[in-house]
């Protein structure tokens, strides 16, 4: 959803009459832990073979490193009011993600809502290292993938509410980016 995100915010800011160039002018800190959170997170899904296995095994380690790279980077830039929200989502993600051993939990109803049937193996799968499904045994399950994307929206999904309150702050953030030619933190 972060993609979709993005790609939103920067065709309305575009038709706002905002610039790329403002919003490279953004007083980011941190941005690379950023990118380096990410790539911890999702180099595993690329491994294969005694690399999966222990990508498998030690899940939550990669989890717990990448969510505290990633919000330490967001506090970081507090300066910029947008930051709050966007730490908020990720908050609520990483709390629901450890709570249930590294992989957040997706509701089938939601997933069938959304039409993504072919999905429902990998939530079963131990070896899937992003996502389970919800059950019994979840906890926090209201703030896991609960709330479906469905058809006529282009990439139907499962989202939760954490996608929803991070969404609302990076869509924020470029928004003041691409509109503002000086960014002042004390306006934002």
């Amino acid at each position: 959803m972060l993609v979709d995100v993005m790609i939103i915010s920067v065709i309305i800011g575009l038709l706002r009459k905002g610039s790329f160039s403002n919003l490279a002018k953004l007083p980011l800190k941190n941005l690379h832990l950023i990118f380096l959170s990410f790539m911890i997170r999702y180099i595993p899904f690329f491994l294969k073979g005694s690399l999966h296995i222990f990508a498998v095994k030690y899940n939550i380690f990669f989890v717990l490193v990448s969510y505290g790279l990633l919000m330490y980077a967001i506090t970081s830039n507090f300066h910029l009011s947008p930051m709050k929200p966007a730490f908020f989502g990720v908050l609520l993600n990483a709390l629901v993600i450890v709570a249930n051993g590294g992989k957040m939990p997706v509701s089938i109803k939601a997933l069938e809502t959304a039409g993504l049937n072919y999905l429902k193996p990998l939530l079963f799968s131990s070896d899937y290292l992003y996502h389970t499904v919800m059950d019994a045994s979840t906890k926090l399950g209201f703030l896991g993938d609960i709330i479906p994307l469905p058809p006529p929206y282009p990439r139907p999904r499962v989202v939760s509410i954490g996608d929803i309150i991070l969404g609302i702050g990076i869509f924020w953030l470029i928004q003041l980016g691409m509109l503002k030619k000086h960014l002042l933190s004390d306006k934002i």
